[in-house]
């Protein structure tokens, strides 16, 4: 894979030069974020609107499973408003005119036994909505369970911090609600790790999780973010330590499976207005059998 040189736009240290992994010998996945308007979890397992809920719950089929094919299309379509699921009603109730449906988005995961590294790299789309978030032209988010630690995750991804009653979703009565886990359990692992990179000027990275509500702070393990774009191609990486070293931190061991996603904010987007990836899992060292699986290469 080529590797273009890009001009930095923000950056973020915590300590130490950032010793990048060799990305030209890194195979990259090729991943689909697709507009997802308010198809919730709850939308996604209700039978009455979405007819893989039987193979989700008695197969165990994934998401993943069914749509890594066609998630281009189903952005394409959420994002115009048009209908969709069993009741043939749209899950966009306010459509933007012009914002592109998904994003095609090339990932690159290593490791070097004490830290892990993730690479995104994309053009941004077509947007045009009034801005949402003033200071971030973009943001880019991963988020990671402890290996199996939260209900669902491996089937749903990340849909499992995203509910109907969250802010600007269909039964949201609080306009402060973000993202949280049913039953959440920081002690036992039952939470999300939260990575995200904000383009802002002076803006700092998060390092933070997702427990019975979204925290953006508190986490120790991340040691760097730092983003790039040269006109409209943009360029995320993300350095962090393996070893879980404060709150909300999962400690990434071989031997397990990590149910991720990732989630990019364009066009100076907030909340729900965001692309989204479906479930995806990551290992080290472990050959994935599944489309949806990573194997996380020492370096």
């Amino acid at each position: 894979m080529k590797i273009i040189a890009f001009a930095v736009l923000s950056s973020f240290v915590a300590g130490g030069a950032f010793a990048a992994p060799d990305w030209s010998k890194v195979n990259p996945i090729k991943m689909t974020l697709f507009y997802p308007g308010q198809s919730s979890l709850e939308w996604v397992m209700d039978k009455s609107e979405h007819s893989a809920v039987p193979d989700i719950v008695d197969k165990k089929r994934t998401c993943a499973k069914c749509h890594l094919g066609d998630a281009n299309e189903v952005g394409d379509k959420i994002v115009k408003g048009q209908p969709a699921g069993n009741k043939k009603a749209s899950i966009e109730p306010k459509p933007i005119a012009g914002k592109a449906g998904f994003v095609p988005v090339l990932l690159q995961v290593a490791h070097d036994g004490s830290k892990i590294y993730f690479r995104l790299e994309w053009n941004s789309p077509k947007g045009g909505a009034p801005k949402q978030d003033s200071k971030n032209e973009m943001k880019a988010t991963i988020l990671f369970d402890g290996g199996g630690t939260v209900d669902g995750a491996n089937l749903n991804g990340c849909w499992a911090t995203c509910h109907d009653d969250l802010r600007s979703m269909k039964s949201a009565k609080d306009d402060k609600k973000t993202k949280y886990i049913k039953d959440a359990n920081l002690a036992g692992g039952k939470f999300y790790d939260l990575m995200q990179f904000k383009s802002g000027k002076g803006e700092k990275p998060v390092d933070g999780h997702v427990l019975d509500k979204r925290v953006m702070e508190g986490g120790k393990s991340l040691v760097k973010a730092e983003g790039k774009k040269e006109g409209d191609r943009w360029i995320v990486t993300f350095e962090r330590d393996l070893a879980g070293k404060g709150p909300g931190d999962h400690t990434i061991a071989a031997g397990k499976m990590y149910n991720f996603g990732v989630a990019i904010h364009e066009d100076y987007s907030n909340a729900r207005y965001h692309y989204v990836s479906l479930g995806y899992q990551f290992a080290l060292d472990e050959q994935g059998k599944e489309k949806n699986q990573v194997n996380v290469v020492k370096q």
